[in-house]
């Protein structure tokens, strides 16, 4: 019997469920599946059965892409080393195994598949500038000027250890600059450099920096870190996905010219249900600015997609002239909720 190869399977038929995506084989076992780890230069594994959209885009332009369900084959799972899941890891053949961290989305997977596949640090001359510039959503170069070879050598560890999330250069390229490592975060259009590289946390501390969202989504894993800020916040809250990446999108400009004051979050109001009425806005979602020093609350009435609506709102909270929220809610608000 000829068995397909691995850039054609997505294993499961009795796996994964398959009713969507063309099955080429069963596995019974970790043996079979390492056979077919063996026979390709990479592969992309997901153990999940929750990733049945994301993973057709993904086998559009990951070749060698395949899947478990841990749920149904939990042995299986535990045999590879698989303690929790959803789980992503690029496999390479007589190479390492990188664990995916980042979101369950195509694009994201995308970009992982091919940091992995090159090295974590690139030699980056003039000419290469721009494309190294473009290869990614966020990337670091170290422009070294001097002969430091202790400065090169904790860059590229640095590199090593967050080369599956970013990419990182080097360019020797001569100018009147210092040693120093920029950074670009394309996403929001940010640029950072950093001079200052003698203490040992220097460079995740840049990183954290070079990393930050502008319009971060709040969490409980995070939420502490944004209500200690000492920014007073801007709440998005918003139901629905795609809402709040289109808020996103559109509110960086002003959130830009805030940041120093006002941190602008989105909140999922299905993880947070009681916060829309604690902020006067909506059930279903809305926008509120709170004043993290005396606990004052504005509930916003406008468009919230607009942001010349949503900058004009602020600026009359900041010249007195919006008055804060007195814990009532109006029948137009109580009515809507109704709805």
């Amino acid at each position: 019997m000829v068995m397909p190869s691995l850039s054609s399977v997505l294993f499961n038929c009795g796996l994964l469920a398959c009713a969507q995506l063309a099955c080429a084989a069963q596995f019974s076992g970790p043996t079979e599946v390492k056979k077919y780890l063996a026979e390709n230069e990479y592969t992309l594994l997901a153990c999940s059965k929750n990733l049945l959209k994301e993973w057709q885009t993904v086998q559009k332009s990951v070749s060698s892409a395949a899947a478990i369900d841990c749920l149904s084959t939990p042995t299986l799972c535990q045999e590879m080393d698989v303690v929790s899941f959803p789980a992503i890891r690029l496999y390479q053949k007589d190479g390492p195994t990188t664990r995916y961290r980042g979101p369950r989305r195509a694009a994201a997977i995308e970009a992982f598949v091919k940091r992995a596949l090159r090295p974590s640090v690139q030699d980056v001359n003039d000419k290469k500038l721009d494309e190294f510039i473009l290869s990614d959503d966020i990337v670091f170069l170290l422009r070294l000027q001097s002969e430091d070879k202790l400065l090169e050598a904790r860059f590229r560890d640095f590199a090593q250890e967050y080369s599956d999330r970013y990419s990182f250069g080097i360019t020797t390229a001569k100018s009147d600059h210092p040693d120093d490592v920029w950074c670009r975060n394309s996403i929001d259009q940010r640029e950072n450099n950093a001079e200052d590289l003698d203490d040992p946390n220097a460079l995740k501390d840049f990183l954290k920096i070079c990393t930050a969202e502008l319009i971060p989504q709040l969490t409980r894993r995070n939420e502490m870190t944004h209500l200690s800020s000492g920014r007073s916040l801007v709440y998005y809250l918003s139901n629905n996905e795609e809402g709040r990446e289109a808020y996103t999108k559109a509110l960086k400009q002003v959130a830009s010219r805030y940041a120093e004051f006002l941190q602008f979050v989105t909140v999922d109001s299905n993880e947070y249900p009681d916060m829309p009425r604690n902020l006067g806005v909506r059930s279903s979602g809305g926008l509120a600015v709170q004043n993290i020093h005396n606990g004052q609350v504005f509930p916003f009435r406008g468009d919230a997609s607009s942001p010349d609506a949503i900058d004009q709102f602020i600026v009359a909270i900041s010249e007195g002239r919006a008055q804060p929220w007195d814990g009532t809610f109006d029948e137009e608000l109580e009515a809507h909720d109704e709805l």
